[in-house]
């Protein structure tokens, strides 16, 4: 690349107007070439105080739509996504939610979120196969051990859970057997 192609590529790398193979190959080139790097830089000085004086501008509500809808068309084939705003929470006892994520009545296994209100209670029971929880917020008591965000319990098959309560409230992932009562 001469002079003049390695100015202008720094200044579109700059604006972010490089992407695909043309972006690939000139981060390679970037990472050995000082030069290269001193153009970068120096369309960085440029750009940088003309971009402090633009106004903030907050997208159309359909800009956004159409990024999302762009990034879910872009999703691997066989996933599932429930984004955070997605989803019905339903009441399944007092103090007590649940979000169903998804449901393979194949393998029997069901996965949801718990949101449990404080001073909530579930009383003890029995596991037929695995139930993973992983505690995302708050606090959580299993008997009378305590657990806290990011804590992983798993009750093996055959186990029998002691009451589960919260102090606090939290939110709770399970990946655990299907329990059609659950999704009703």
């Amino acid at each position: 690349m001469n002079r003049n192609e390695a100015e202008s590529l720094a200044g579109d790398y700059v604006l972010g107007a490089l992407s695909g193979p043309e972006l690939a190959e000139f981060e390679a080139n970037l990472a050995r070439d000082p030069a290269l790097q001193r153009q970068v830089a120096a369309w960085e000085r440029r750009l940088t105080p003309l971009a402090a004086t633009l106004p903030e501008v907050e997208p159309r509500a359909s800009v956004w739509e159409a990024i999302e809808a762009a990034l879910d068309a872009a999703s691997p084939p066989a996933t599932v996504t429930v984004r955070a705003q997605e989803g019905e929470w339903r009441i399944l006892a007092p103090g007590l939610e649940i979000k169903v994520l998804m449901v393979d009545r194949d393998t029997g296994f069901q996965s949801f979120l718990l949101r449990l209100a404080p001073g909530c209670q579930l009383p003890a029971h029995d596991h037929g196969i695995l139930e993973e929880c992983l505690l995302l917020e708050g606090d959580m008591l299993i008997g009378d051990r305590a657990y806290s965000q990011g804590d992983y319990h798993a009750a093996l098959p055959g186990s029998r859970h002691a009451p589960i309560s919260t102090r606090n409230g939290g939110l709770v992932f399970i990946r655990g057997q299907l329990r059609p009562e659950m999704l009703a």
